[in-house]
């Protein structure tokens, strides 16, 4: 079986498909745009890591933000994202050549990068000193939860062997770590103030300061 690939059959029509794979998709766009809303200024450097077809960005530069920063490791995404409203970058690592961040978002993007310390620490080490990172995981294989997070899928129209299928394919792509391996390590990197700000099924959402 073909391992899950973020490409150009999935691209076009990815938030759809988002909206019925992933808890409070929405909600926490919303949720990350409010922070930065509330907390900072229309010309505040803002990053969206792992950004896919720009749903985020997109959001952000309806609210009036002016430096956006895309960065993705699919061209099939970026291809798909709007053109003119961000930066964007095309890599498997934090690209360090942008400018210091005012917030960094990483929503559902780091569960697919199996060296998470190193990459969390590219993170702090391009935010700047009053800068928040808002980042949404996948926190849990507890079987219970898994249960609730498909019927939720389900819910959602998802065909019981389509869960299956994808589930086959996100294994050796997606790598999952709990909740208090994130508190640990937001800590270790130099994050001092850790807040889950949402929490679904399988699902949490940080708000980290230095």
């Amino acid at each position: 079986m073909d391992k899950w690939k973020f490409d150009k059959n999935l691209a076009p029509n990815f938030v759809d498909h988002a909206r019925k794979h992933i808890p409070d998709y929405d909600k926490v766009i919303d949720i990350s745009i409010d922070f930065c809303t509330e907390y900072y200024n229309y010309n505040s450097n803002i990053i969206d890591v792992g950004c896919a077809s720009g749903e985020t960005l997109r959001r952000l530069n309806q609210r009036g933000f002016k430096n956006i920063y895309g960065v993705d490791n699919s061209q099939a995404m970026i291809d798909v994202c709007p053109k003119d409203i961000a930066t964007y970058r095309l890599s498997d690592t934090y690209p360090s050549d942008l400018p210091k961040m005012d917030v960094i978002i990483c929503n559902w993007t780091l569960h697919f990068i199996k060296d998470k310390i190193a990459y969390l620490k590219s993170l702090i080490d391009n935010l700047s000193d009053n800068g928040l990172l808002i980042l949404s995981e996948k926190t849990s294989l507890d079987p219970l939860m898994i249960e609730k997070y498909h019927q939720f899928k389900m819910e959602k129209g998802v065909p019981a062997e389509e869960i299956k299928i994808k589930e086959q394919q996100l294994i050796d792509v997606m790598f999952i770590n709990e909740t208090s391996w994130y508190l640990e390590n937001l800590r270790s990197v130099g994050f001092e103030k850790i807040n889950i700000v949402n929490a679904h099924f399988c699902f949490n959402t940080f708000l980290c300061r230095k």
